[in-house]
């Protein structure tokens, strides 16, 4: 029997494969992030495969509040990951500081290849694979 399980505390790196920016408030913007590596359990099985769709949602978003910018803050909710096609809420959050923001902290931007890493707040259970497959 395949264990499909991760644990709570389980590392997960993605990539953001394309730029985002926001002009203004950007709360409840969604995007798509692509997971960067397997994700393995204690048993080495592959749980989520590498270039899985993981969703996020900007949660909080703080704008710079000095002229070096190095305080402005995007706080991403990571609600949702896709393994083999297949639907699964997941909760995380991940606060990171925005690769471009203008004087006036209006601008906030995501680049293309950003690597995030997020842990699991729950355990996380993959269905079995359709038609048999382990």
């Amino acid at each position: 029997m395949v264990d499909r399980r991760l644990v709570a505390g389980t590392l997960i790196e993605v990539t953001i494969p394309s730029s985002h920016s926001w002009r203004r408030n950007p709360l409840g913007e969604t995007l798509t992030a692509t997971v960067t590596a397997d994700v393995t359990n204690g048993a080495r099985w592959v749980v989520i495969p590498a270039g899985s769709a993981v969703g996020l949602r900007v949660a909080h978003w703080r704008r710079a509040t000095s002229s070096r910018q190095t305080d402005a803050r995007i706080t991403f909710e990571v609600f949702s990951v896709t393994v083999r096609r297949r639907w699964y809420p997941v909760r995380a959050i991940v606060e990171m500081t925005p690769v471009a923001v203008r004087p006036s902290g209006e601008v906030a931007a995501v680049a293309s290849g950003t690597r995030i890493r997020f842990v699991l707040s729950e355990g996380f259970t993959a269905a079995r694979r359709l038609g048999g497959m382990q």
